[in-house]
């Protein structure tokens, strides 16, 4: 997309990485020119992960500007939600489904430790954006970064530390499920 058909749109956010530019229910992201990898990168996870339903869908690739259009997720995020309280309990269990299955697909995304503006919540549910740091790896840890991440910012423990390692040891459904069980039975006490 050439920068004078930017210049129409309603909204402008800048990242590390690249530029976002949003009109209505559409987003361009513009990576900046020496960063192509990271555009392929988002590319290839974004277009894998269409039929989950939890990320934006795609509309356009243009290798050319190194720009994809997708949907606008306009929503608050997982930041926005917990500091105005009004995350719920399931909401937050919706996003550790999601880590899980990122989990199961071997794909890391490296932001799970630091959420904030990477879960975004419409009408209750959640949509994860920027992929462009994740990796694929056999021992993912979307799961394991989260829940730290909801331990230290709600300050709860009650044994989930000890059941997060035995997540990460064992990799299996039945320690994720364990995880989620008590973590859930965790939050609706401090949230």
């Amino acid at each position: 997309m050439v920068e004078e058909e930017l210049e129409k749109f309603e909204k402008k956010i800048r990242g590390k990485h690249s530029t976002v530019y949003v009109l209505g229910d559409r987003a361009v992201k513009v990576f900046k020119r020496d960063l192509s990898y990271n555009f392929w990168k988002e590319v290839a996870f974004l277009s894998y992960l269409q039929p989950r339903g939890f990320v934006p869908k795609i509309y356009t690739i243009q290798p050319s500007s190194l720009s994809i259009t997708m949907e606008y997720i306009d929503g608050e995020n997982i930041g926005e939600l917990a500091k105005s309280g009004e995350l719920s309990a399931k909401m937050v269990i919706d996003c550790l489904d999601v880590c899980r299955t990122l989990d199961t697909l071997m794909i890391q995304k490296e932001e799970m430790s630091r959420p904030e503006k990477h879960i975004i919540f419409r009408n209750g549910r959640p949509y994860f954006i920027d992929f462009e740091r994740s990796v694929i790896t056999p021992k993912p840890a979307n799961v394991t970064q989260f829940t730290g991440y909801l331990i230290k910012k709600f300050k709860i423990e009650s044994g989930l530390t000890d059941m997060v390692k035995e997540y990460k040891k064992r990799f299996d459904e039945a320690s994720y499920s364990e995880l989620r069980s008590n973590l859930m039975r965790v939050l609706r006490s401090v949230l």
